[in-house]
């Protein structure tokens, strides 16, 4: 939470602030919320119907209390009561309670007149009504094939361009909210896409699209900040996916309720997997640890891996209980979610095998469908596909360095990668030449200054 200067000084003094030293809801209050309250009061999640993540929610309140401020009184406002302690039960429900200088300041602020000073480009952003136009190739962080194989999306800005691979164009440009894509998913049936990803400090979302319709059938805000990549469970009803607030989150995409947010990270998830039947999930975080857990609670279970350095990816083998991760010290490690023996310090019983040392950080991991093959991308150059068996290089397809998603096609002869360059890269899995490559937004070309001339 940020609280802005002459606050700190006031509530650390004991001092009164001056008239000019208002708090402000958008810099100080929202932040405050967002951490404490949003996780139960949020419209996917609306105990005691009271969402807390907008001041037109703050302001309507909920089903037990009413409105949950009154301008101008304190202590008449439910909202202030609830955090400190004099209304019960104490809020947040179960987590730890607010300090004094945070109750104060949303004291102050009801105080002062509970005003709304949000800018107006931050208010409740909407998907756009007409597709973007670029006038370069955006970076490409999320992409998958549709099971059958005809389709490939890939995110843009504020988008989703489903590309039909029979050469014959954009079949739909999805629009919606965030700014960015970090995680695409096709439900096993092919009928629903799933986006993850959200506008940073501002909110994350998943998106759930229909794709006969090509409508949007739900969107979940699930937190203030962007979300990363994630999974879908087997059958494809639930999504889990990890965020920069340090937590793993459940959604039932039916619903989009948020069945559960785990904190057992100590710094952002960026991306999280289910296990073979649904029942377990890894995460893996930029603090290290590779982490089991119940899917069906979020209990934390155990460590999968030894830890060594930050991670960035994960990919879980189709048919096994393996999972594959790789991040900052550049080596791909194969894990199984199963550990042989009971666990000791500095264990590092469940690693199955550890692949040849990149030249760069890995951001991305993939398996092919039968689990033989895999393909790890990062900064370096090259994207290696591997026999995961023996851990063998099979080839190497030469790609500019900046990978941050590759994807097997269903049929397992083709690997698609994406990155910084904004282009899509097919190339055979066997042999690593590339097939095509292409620029997935349509993207404008900037007049020359003798065509500029000519047309004045």
């Amino acid at each position: 939470m940020r609280i802005c200067r002459a606050a700190v000084v006031a509530l650390a003094t004991g001092a009164a602030l001056s008239a000019a030293d208002t708090i402000s809801y958008y810099e100080e209050v929202r932040p405050l919320l967002q951490v404490h309250c949003s996780g139960c009061h949020q419209p996917a999640n609306l105990l005691s119907g009271l969402d807390i993540t907008s001041y037109g929610g703050i302001l309507r309140g909920g089903s037990k209390h009413g409105a949950s401020i009154i301008k101008g009184a304190p202590d008449r406002s439910p909202l202030v009561g609830l955090v400190a302690g004099r209304i019960e039960p104490r809020m947040p429900m179960g987590g730890a309670a607010l300090g004094t200088d945070a109750v104060a300041v949303l004291e102050r602020w009801v105080r002062e007149g509970a005003e709304d000073d949000t800018p107006a480009e931050a208010r409740a952003p909407q998907p756009p009504a007409e597709p973007p136009t670029y006038d370069q190739a955006p970076t490409i962080t999320g992409m998958a094939f549709s099971p059958d194989g005809s389709l490939l999306a890939v995110g843009g800005f504020k988008e989703v361009v489903l590309h039909r691979l029979d050469g014959s164009g954009i079949e739909a440009r999805l629009l919606g909210r965030s700014d960015k894509i970090h995680s695409i998913h096709f439900s096993p049936d092919g009928k629903r896409l799933v986006a993850i990803g959200g506008t940073p400090a501002q909110f994350g979302e998943l998106q759930v699209w229909d794709l006969e319709s090509h409508s949007l059938e739900r969107s979940v805000t699930a937190t203030p900040d962007t979300l990363f990549a994630g999974d879908l469970s087997p059958d494809g009803t639930r999504a889990v996916f990890g965020a920069a607030d340090k937590s793993v989150r459940m959604v039932n995409l039916s619903s989009g309720e948020v069945l559960y947010t785990a904190g057992h990270h100590e710094d952002w998830v960026l991306q999280a997997v289910f296990g073979v039947d649904g029942k377990r999930i890894v995460s893996v975080s930029r603090d290290r640890a590779a982490k089991l857990a119940d899917a069906s609670t979020g209990a934390f279970l155990e460590n999968v891996n030894f830890l060594r350095d930050k991670l960035y990816a994960i990919a879980r083998h189709p048919r096994r209980d393996y999972v594959l991760i790789g991040g900052e010290d550049r080596v791909p490690y194969l894990y199984t979610m199963d550990r042989p023996r009971a666990l000791k310090i500095a264990d590092d019983s469940t690693l199955v095998r550890k692949f040849e040392e990149q030249d760069g950080q890995i951001f991305a991991l993939a398996f092919s469908p039968d689990g033989s093959r895999l393909a790890v991308g990062g900064v370096a150059g090259e994207v290696p596909v591997y026999d995961s068996e023996t851990g063998e290089r099979i080839t190497t397809c030469q790609v500019p360095g900046g990978i941050f998603v590759v994807a097997f096609h269903p049929d397992g002869g083709r690997l698609a990668t994406g990155g910084f360059d904004g282009l899509v890269r097919i190339f055979e899995a066997a042999t690593g030449s590339e097939v095509e490559s292409f620029v997935p937004v349509p993207v404008e070309k900037a007049r020359s200054d003798s065509d500029a001339g000519a047309a004045g």
